[in-house]
């Protein structure tokens, strides 16, 4: 089925709707050719004048502000539009049916009705007399943020519960008795087109056409598809992370969390702090001298060029992470991690000469307490957003590698367990490992940055 046409707007500026208000017809001259146009029998006149109502109404109400004007116009002028151009069938005779293929469109609009903000209704020339200002014909009653593509996506719930709520009063509002405080018609013309129009709404203006509607019939789970890199992929990524904090200082910590999430199992609960345990540098063990994979050749940033010249690098890098969270785990570093734990530590060092491994692994700003796991899943989901956009403009994004790929959608995202499971199919990460202690104490509760040695039998007052 052929898209409909684009729609125009139909109601003048807030500040011109009392003067509107006065007059039968619209005051604009193109909408009121437009809608003398519009097939006789979709009564697309009196329905113009039954929205002019409707909106003087609201704007009387107390609190009713322009923004709430120009939430309300776009509302009406889709419902209008839509009936006109996609149902062929005055607005006034809809019933559920029709409000439910509405609703349904508007879940899903096609791109013709959607654009992005800083689009005008009418021509912005401010001297021009608004009955000559002509429309502006990129204005769509659609709004999304950004538009790739021809499909501009689901609408939000709020874009959702907006249509339902003020569709429901707009049609409450037709059901009205009429009174002495309506605004009277001016013409016989206008007499005769509104009486046809409120006559076909009478028919059953106790049935709204959105009575029957809640917002859980129009709720859809938007799948979205999971980060699965290449290790190409990955080397990209990687690259880009170490080029955007080599340019903003900002972004070292997480340069350092991605290679946890790259280069190791290590979950990121175990670098996050709770009430009682803050992971430090001590909870990186070192590699055994004899270790095979102590130092490996691999290519320096300009960062770790020049720290390099400061003789601060230690001649063995860290070989196991251990965890009171996880005990008798110890999770395994790849060769590679030791290049960016060398490059975080040098970086702390600069910030605080007095770096120690009894220091903070992720500090917060104050540098008295470490970020914790809701904050550490904040501040990576922005780190990575940062990523993936400096990719989507490189010319990497159009190589074979990445070319059509999801992951350069605008609406992308990627987590630190998506990054990790693309490391494990890729065979980067080395495999944790368990272990245990013979001679350990079963009565003792392990050091959870409570206290050490602190029997079970004192906390629980249990007889030995």
């Amino acid at each position: 089925m052929a898209e409909p046409p684009p729609p125009y707007p139909l109601f003048p500026p807030l500040s011109l709707l009392n003067d509107q208000a006065r007059s039968a017809l619209p005051i604009n001259l193109e909408v009121l050719q437009r809608l003398k146009a519009t097939t006789e029998h979709l009564h697309a006149l009196a329905t113009w004048r039954t929205g002019v109502d409707f909106l003087v109404r609201e704007s009387a109400k107390p609190g009713f502000e322009e923004r709430h004007y120009k939430k309300l116009c776009p509302i009406l002028e889709s419902m209008m539009h839509w009936s006109w151009t996609v149902r062929d069938k005055p607005l006034h005779d809809w019933n559920s049916a029709d409000a439910k293929s509405f609703m349904t469109f508007i879940m899903r609009p096609p791109i013709t009705w959607v654009t992005t903000p800083g689009c005008s209704r009418y021509s912005k020339k401010t001297k021009q007399n608004f009955a000559n200002k002509s429309i502006d014909p990129t204005w769509r009653p659609i709004i999304r943020p950004t538009l790739t593509g021809d499909d501009p996506g689901l609408s939000s719930k709020h874009h959702r519960n907006w249509y339902m709520t003020h569709g429901r009063e707009y049609f409450d509002f037709l059901a009205r008795p009429r009174n002495a405080a309506d605004p009277a018609p001016t013409t016989a013309a206008y007499t005769a087109d509104t009486t046809t129009a409120a006559t076909s709404q009478q028919q059953d203006k106790s049935k709204n056409p959105f009575q029957d509607m809640a917002p859980k019939d129009y709720e859809f789970r938007v799948e979205k598809p999971q980060a699965v890199f290449s290790p190409t992929q990955l080397s990209d990524f990687v690259d880009i992370a170490e080029s955007l904090a080599s340019y903003n200082e900002k972004w070292e910590p997480l340069l350092f969390l991605t290679a946890l999430a790259v280069y190791s199992d290590i979950p990121m609960r175990a670098v996050a702090a709770t009430q009682t345990i803050k992971p430090t540098f001590s909870y990186f063990k070192p590699q055994a001298p004899d270790s095979p994979d102590a130092i490996q050749a691999r290519p320096k940033t300009d960062f770790a060029k020049n720290y390099s010249k400061s003789q601060r690098v230690l001649p063995i890098g860290p070989g196991l992470f251990e965890s009171p969270l996880y005990l008798r785990r110890g999770f395994a570093l790849a060769p590679r991690f030791e290049g960016y734990f060398q490059r975080y530590a040098h970086f702390r060092h600069i910030k605080e000469p007095a770096v120690s491994s009894q220091s903070f692994l992720f500090p917060q700003e104050n540098g008295l307490d470490a970020y914790g796991y809701g904050s550490l899943i904040e501040i990576f989901s922005e780190f990575c957003a940062s990523i993936l956009l400096t990719l989507r403009s490189r010319p990497k994004a159009t190589l074979a590698n990445w070319k059509g790929s999801h992951k350069l959608d605008p609406e992308a995202s990627l987590t630190f367990n998506e990054l990790r499971a693309s490391a494990k199919r890729a065979g980067m990460i080395p495999e944790s490992t368990a272990s245990g202690v013979a001679d350990e104490d079963p009565s003792v509760w392990p050091d959870i940055g409570i206290r050490q040695a602190l029997s079970r039998r004192i906390v629980f007052n249990f007889a030995d």
